[in-house]
C-alpha cells in the first residue's frame, strides 16, 4: 500500500474524522452489499462486524473440514458472518438432539430430519422454535421455494423450518442402454414395454458374452411397491376421500401393484434374494453387470455412471421415469425435501435476530454462493474458461464442498443460480427427468399430517406391511392369507391412524 505522507497530526486527525463520516453515511446502504448479506431484511439495523452463527446440521461424509478452509471462508466473507458448524453423522445427529431441545441450551440454526418426531412435535407446539412463515415474504430467494414443499413441512399448519430442497417426484429407472441398444430394443413406454426390457435383459444375453448370467433388475425390499401400487392406480400412502383417509393397502388397485411385483419375481426377472439384499450388494449388482435396470434417484445417474465406466469399458447408461400404467403416467411424490433448519427462540430473541439469520440463508442462494456450491472454489475446483466453469481435474470437490456443505447447507439446489458450465447428456438428464415428473406426481395426502398412533407405533405397523407383502411375493401367502393380514395391520392400529389423521387435516383445514 503507498504511503502517505502529513507534516501535521491536525491533518492526520481531519483525514481520520472524514473518513469516519464517509464510513457512516455509506453504511446506510449496507445491506445491497454482498458483504451484509447476513442482514438482509432488517433495515438500518445490521451490526458493524460479522454476525456470529452456529449451525448443528448431520453431515455423512468422511471427516468435516477444519475451520477456516477455503469453503467456509468463502461463505462468510460474502455472507458476513463468522460460522461455527457442528457437523456429525446421522445416526449421532439423531441421537443427540432430543437433549439438546430438551436442554433449551441450543445454536441459532438446527437442521433436522427428524422435525416430526414427537420430542420436535412437542417444541413446535409449546413454542419453542420461531414461525417463520410471516417472513419468508421479505427474502425472495426463500419465498421462491414451491409452496407444495412448504406446506409438506409445516406443522399443524405452520411453517417452522427451512427445507433442504430436493425434487418431489426424483424416482427414476437408471439402465443399461448399451444392453437395450444391442437387443434393439427402446426404452419403455408402457407397464408392458417396461416388463419386456426386464425380460430382455434375463433371457435373451444383452450383454452378448454367450452366458445365461444376467438379469433385469436389481431390488433390495420391498420399496419396489411404492412405486408399483401408484402405477396401478392405488394412493400413494394415504389418500383423503371424503374427508376420510384412506392407505393404501386397504385398495384392490394396491394389490394390482403387488401382483405386478410378484410376478416380475415368479419370472426370475428381478433379485431372488431381494427380501435381504443389502444397499451396497444392491449396487454391485448393478455396476458387475449382472442386472441392466437399476431403480434409485435421478442424482445417482451420472455417479452411477462415472463409477461404472472405469471398470467397465464402453459402458452406457441411460434413465427413464414415466410408463404409463393402467391409469396413465403415475409417480409417487415423496416431501421434495431432504429435512429441514429451524429456528430456537432461546438463541435467537428478537424479530430482528431472526431476519439476520434467515438474510444468511438468502444470501446463501445466491449466483456467488451456488457456484461455490455447485463447481466449488476458483483455482482449486474449478477455473473459467470462456465465462464458463471447468473442473480441474483432480480436485476433490465431492469431500471439499458437496458433502460438508452443498448436500447438508444448501436450500435451493444450486444449479438454479450457479454459473453455467457445459455438462453432459447425461446431466442434463438429471435435472430433466424429475421435471418431466412433477404433473404426474402422486402425493401422500397425509405427509403433513401429526398422528400420535403413527408416532408411537408406526415403525411396528410398517414392518407389518412390509413382512407381509415380502411373504406374497416370494410365495409364502396366497392372496386370502395377504388380505387377512392387513386386516390384522389395521386392527394393530391402521384404522385408527386413518381416524386421528382425519380429525387431524379437518383442524388444519379450520
Amino acid at each position: 500500500m503507498k504511503k502517505l505522507h502529513w507534516s501535521t497530526v491536525t491533518k492526520l486527525i481531519a483525514l481520520s474524522l472524514f473518513l469516519l463520516l464517509i464510513t457512516a453515511a455509506c453504511s446506510n446502504d449496507a445491506g445491497d452489499q454482498p458483504g451484509q448479506a447476513g442482514q438482509d431484511g432488517v433495515e438500518g439495523n445490521a451490526p458493524a462486524g460479522p454476525l456470529d452463527i452456529k449451525i448443528i446440521m448431520h453431515f455423512d461424509g468422511i471427516e468435516f473440514p477444519q475451520a477456516g478452509n477455503p469453503v467456509e471462508t468463502a461463505m462468510e466473507e460474502y455472507t458476513n458472518t463468522e460460522l461455527t458448524i457442528e457437523a456429525a453423522p446421522g445416526s449421532v445427529t439423531a441421537e443427540k438432539l432430543p437433549a439438546i431441545v430438551a436442554s433449551g441450551d441450543m445454536p441459532q440454526v438446527i437442521g433436522s430430519s427428524w422435525f416430526k418426531d414427537p420430542y420436535m412435535i412437542n417444541a413446535f407446539r409449546g413454542d419453542v422454535f420461531w414461525e417463520i412463515g410471516p417472513y419468508l415474504e421479505d427474502f425472495p430467494n426463500l419465498a421462491s421455494i414451491n409452496p407444495i414443499i412448504y406446506n409438506n413441512i409445516s406443522i399443524d399448519g405452520k411453517i417452522y423450518g427451512l427445507p433442504r430442497v430436493r425434487p418431489l417426484a426424483r424416482d427414476v429407472y437408471i439402465y443399461r442402454k448399451d444392453w437395450l441398444d444391442h437387443l434393439g430394443l427402446e426404452e419403455p413406454k408402457t407397464v408392458e414395454d417396461f416388463y419386456e426390457m426386464l425380460r430382455a435383459f434375463t433371457y435373451d444375453d444383452p450383454d452378448n458374452n454367450g452366458q445365461d448370467d444376467t438379469y433385469g433388475m436389481a431390488v433390495s425390499g420391498v420399496g419396489m411397491q411404492n412405486r408399483f401400487g401408484p402405477l396401478y392406480g392405488s394412493p400413494n400412502n394415504w389418500e383423503e376421500r371424503d374427508g376420510q383417509f384412506v392407505h393404501a393397502v386397504t385398495t384392490p388397485e394396491y394389490l394390482d401393484g403387488l401382483n405386478f411385483f410378484k410376478k416380475l419375481y415368479d419370472d426370475k426377472l428381478i433379485s431372488r434374494d431381494f427380501a435381504v439384499l443389502q444397499r451396497a450388494q444392491w449396487e454391485e449388482a448393478f455396476t458387475s453387470g449382472k442386472a441392466g435396470v437399476w431403480p434409485d434417484t435421478s442424482n445417482a445417474i451420472v455417479r452411477m455412471y462415472n463409477r461404472m465406466k472405469e471398470s467397465t469399458p464402453g459402458v452406457e447408461l441411460g434413465a427413464f421415469s414415466l410408463f404409463e400404467g393402467p391409469y396413465g403416467n403415475r409417480v409417487p411424490a415423496g416431501g421434495g425435501h431432504n429435512g429441514i433448519f429451524v429456528f430456537p427462540k432461546s438463541s435467537i430473541k428478537t424479530e430482528e435476530e431472526l431476519r439476520q439469520i434467515l438474510g444468511f440463508f438468502e444470501k446463501l442462494q445466491e449466483e456467488q454462493m451456488h457456484t461455490l456450491f455447485k463447481w466449488g472454489v476458483e483455482g482449486t475446483h474449478y477455473e473459467l474458461v470462456d465465462g464458463k466453469p471447468v473442473p480441474i481435474e483432480g480436485s476433490d470437490i465431492h469431500n471439499d464442498v458437496i458433502l460438508p456443505y452443498r448436500l447438508p447447507l444448501g436450500i435451493i439446489p444450486a444449479e438454479v443460480n450457479a454459473l453455467q458450465g457445459d455438462i453432459t447428456e447425461l446431466e442434463i438428464l438429471e435435472e430433466r427427468l424429475p421435471i418431466e415428473n412433477e404433473p404426474y406426481a402422486i402425493h401422500d395426502a397425509a405427509i403433513n399430517l401429526i398422528s400420535p398412533t403413527q408416532s408411537e407405533r408406526g415403525a411396528q405397523l410398517n414392518t407389518m406391511i412390509t413382512d407381509v407383502n415380502t411373504k406374497y411375493i416370494m410365495g409364502e401367502l396366497d392372496e386370502a392369507g395377504w388380505l387377512e393380514e392387513i386386516e390384522k395391520w389395521r386392527s394393530a392400529g391402521g384404522d385408527l391412524v386413518a381416524q386421528e389423521y382425519s380429525e387431524e387435516a379437518g383442524k388444519v383445514q379450520k
